[in-house]
C-alpha cells in the first residue's frame, strides 16, 4: 500500500463519518493541518445510512418561524427522556451549543438546512418540554455533481429513499406503498443525482472537508494510539506505514460503534444472534484503540431493533439487513411464543425494550423470538422492503402461510389459543380505531412516519380477518447507535480510569457514550451530537495547554 501521508499533523481524525468530517472541517477552518483516516474507501459512515434528521433546540430556522424555545426547555426534554441515565452536564452542553454549532457549519461550508414542517417532538409529545414543531431540521437536496471527481467517495444509503426529503415522501404517501408512488419526482431527483436525508447530510460535510483542504485518506486502518511519557496521545500508527504519524494538537476517534463484533454486541447490548444495518466496518475500533491506553467505557440502556434480510443485497460482502418497520401498518401485529402482543408495534422503542425482558424462572427471553402476524389485506396492500404485493417471497425469509390462525400457530410453534384470543381482542379494538392494550398509533410519530395515511379508518390499525394468514419471523438488528461507548466529558475529551481526561484524545459520534439521551432515544440527536462534540473537541484542542506545535 502506498499512502501519501505526512509524518506530522496538527489534528488527526480517525473515522470518516459525520463526526469525523465535521471535526476535519472545524480543525481545518481553525488553521490546523488535518487528516481523516478512514478504514473503508467511502466516507459518511452510519449517518449516510440514516434519515439525516437533526434535533436542534433554538435553531435560527425555529426562531424565524416565530417558535419560542430555550436551552432550558431542550435540556428538560432530554433529561426526561434519559430516565436518570443521561448525564446532565452533557445534556446541558448539547442544549446550549447545538444551535450555535449547526449555524457555524451552515456558514462555513454552506450546509443548507430547513425546518421539517409539521413535525413535533413526536416520540414523546406528552413531555412538558416537547414542542409541536420546530426542532427538527433536514438538509435541502445536495447534487452529486457538486462533489465532482470525489463523488465516488460518498457512501450512499441502502435503507432510505435518499433522493427525497421528508416532506417529499409524506406528499407521496406511505413508504409501504412506495411501489405505487407517482414516479415523476423520484425519477427527476435520480436524474439530477439529488442527495437528501443522511446521504445528503454526509455529502455536504464531505464537500466541506474537501473545500477546507483537510486531507482524506481512505482504506487506512489505524492500529494503535501512541502516547508520550506523560500519557498524552501524540499520534497514531497505521497499517502499512512505518513509524508514527504525529498529532501535535490531538487525535479524535469517530469510528462508530461495534455492531459487527458479536462479542461486543452480546456483552453490551444484552442480546444474542444479532445482525446489523450499519456498515460492516463498524467493529469497535474505538474500544480497541482507546482501551489499550486505559480509556473508560460507560453504558446506558437502549432498545434493540427488529430487522430483516434484504433480498439479494450485500454490503462489503456481508448480507445486508434492513430495519423491520412493517408491523406498524394496519392488519399486522407482533406476538411472542404465547401468541400475545407485548408492545406498541408502531413505536420501535416500545418494541425494543420489550425484546430484552428476561423471565428469570424460565431463564429465557419473554418476547424473543417473535413473529409478525398479518393477513391477506396486508399482503394485498403493502410492500415489505422491496417485496411488493405481487412479488414472490424471498427464500432468505422465515415466512409461513396458513388458511387459519390455528394452523399458522401450529406451524410456527406459537400457542394457538393465545393467538386466536389475541387476534380477536385486536380486531375488536381495530374496528373501533383504538388499541386498549398498548395505545398503538396514538403518537404523532407513529401515524406520520410509520403509518399509512391512505388506510381506511386509522393509519396504524386494521383487522386481521382475511385468509390466508401469514407469519414472518424477523431478526434482531443493530443500527450503529450503541448502548456503550467511550466515556467523555461534555467537551468530548476521553476519560481515563480515574475519571480524568486523557490528554490529546477526543471522541465523537457513536464512539462516545450517548450520554445526552441516557435510556431514551430521539431521532436527530445522534447526528446533532456528532456535529456538536466534534466542534467542541476541536476548539478544545486548538486552545489546549501543553500541546506541542501551534495552529496556523
Amino acid at each position: 500500500m502506498t499512502l501519501r501521508l505526512r509524518e506530522r499533523y496538527d489534528f488527526i481524525v480517525v473515522g470518516g463519518g459525520i463526526g469525523g468530517l465535521a471535526a476535519a472541517v472545524a480543525a481545518a477552518d481553525a488553521g490546523m493541518s488535518t487528516v481523516v483516516l478512514e478504514k473503508t474507501s467511502t466516507f459518511g459512515g452510519v449517518t449516510a445510512y440514516s434519515n439525516g434528521q437533526l434535533w436542534v433546540p433554538m435553531s435560527h430556522q425555529e426562531t424565524e418561524a416565530g417558535i419560542e424555545d430555550s436551552a432550558e426547555s431542550g435540556a428538560g426534554y432530554l433529561l426526561r427522556l434519559g430516565m436518570g441515565f443521561a448525564r446532565e452536564s452533557h445534556v446541558r452542553a448539547y442544549a446550549r451549543n447545538a444551535h450555535r454549532v449547526v449555524k457555524y457549519f451552515e456558514d462555513v461550508i454552506d450546509v443548507r438546512l430547513t425546518m421539517i414542517h409539521g413535525l413535533p417532538d413526536y416520540y414523546y409529545p406528552d413531555f412538558d418540554d416537547a414542542k409541536p414543531e420546530g426542532r427538527y431540521l433536514e438538509v435541502e437536496p445536495f447534487f452529486g455533481a457538486d462533489l465532482g471527481e470525489n463523488r465516488g467517495l460518498l457512501r450512499t444509503s441502502p435503507h432510505q429513499a435518499f433522493r427525497l426529503t421528508h416532506e417529499d415522501m409524506w406528499s407521496l404517501g406511505s413508504g409501504a406503498r412506495s411501489y405505487s408512488w407517482d414516479r415523476t419526482l423520484p425519477d427527476e431527483r435520480e436524474r439530477q443525482d439529488a442527495l437528501c436525508m443522511g446521504t445528503g447530510l454526509a455529502a455536504y460535510f464531505l464537500r466541506g472537508a474537501i473545500d477546507k483542504k483537510a486531507q482524506l485518506a481512505g482504506d487506512v486502518t489505524v492500529t494503535e494510539l501512541v502516547t508520550d511519557a506523560t500519557g498524552r496521545v501524540t499520534g497514531v500508527r497505521v497499517a502499512g506505514v512505518d513509524g508514527v504519524i504525529r498529532a501535535d494538537r490531538g487525535v479524535l476517534i469517530a469510528t462508530g460503534g461495534y455492531d459487527w463484533d458479536p462479542a461486543a454486541m452480546r456483552a453490551f447490548e444484552g442480546v444474542v444472534d444479532i445482525a446489523s444495518a450499519a456498515p460492516p466496518a463498524v467493529v469497535g475500533d474505538h474500544l480497541r484503540l482507546a482501551g489499550h491506553i486505559g480509556a473508560r467505557i460507560t453504558q446506558t440502556p437502549k432498545p434493540v431493533r427488529l430487522g430483516y434480510k434484504m433480498p439479494g443485497r450485500t454490503d462489503e460482502g456481508h448480507q445486508m439487513t434492513g430495519i423491520f418497520r412493517f408491523p406498524s401498518y394496519p392488519h399486522a401485529i407482533l406476538v411472542n411464543r404465547e401468541g400475545r402482543r407485548f408492545c406498541d408495534e408502531s413505536f420501535y422503542a416500545s418494541i425494543g425494550h420489550a425484546l430484552k425482558v428476561i423471565d428469570g424462572r424460565a431463564q429465557r427471553f419473554v418476547n424473543w423470538p417473535c413473529w409478525m402476524i398479518f393477513d391477506s389485506q396486508y399482503r394485498e396492500q403493502y410492500a415489505i422492503g422491496s417485496v411488493t404485493p405481487t412479488s414472490p417471497v424471498p427464500p432468505e425469509w422465515d415466512w409461513t402461510t396458513a388458511e387459519t390462525l390455528a394452523e399458522l400457530a401450529r406451524k410456527i410453534g406459537v400457542d394457538a389459543d393465545g393467538l386466536q384470543t389475541q387476534v380477536d381482542t385486536f380486531n375488536s379494538d381495530a374496528a373501533e380505531g383504538r388499541d386498549t392494550q398498548f395505545r398503538r398509533g396514538e403518537r404523532p410519530w407513529s401515524r406520520k412516519s410509520y403509518g399509512d395515511p391512505a388506510a381506511a379508518g386509522h393509519p396504524n390499525l386494521g383487522t386481521i380477518i382475511k385468509p390466508p394468514f401469514f407469519a414472518m419471523r424477523p431478526d434482531l438488528v443493530g443500527t450503529g447507535i450503541p448502548t456503550a461507548g467511550l466515556d467523555t466529558d461534555e467537551v468530548g475529551r476521553v476519560l481515563g480510569g480515574t475519571g480524568e481526561p486523557i490528554s490529546g484524545l477526543y471522541a465523537a459520534g457513536n464512539s462516545s457514550a450517548v450520554l445526552e439521551t441516557g435510556a431514551g432515544y430521539q431521532s436527530g440527536v445522534a447526528n446533532t451530537r456528532s456535529l456538536t462534540v466534534a466542534y467542541t473537541s476541536v476548539r478544545d484542542a486548538a486552545q489546549a495547554d501543553g500541546a506541542p506545535g501551534r495552529c496556523g
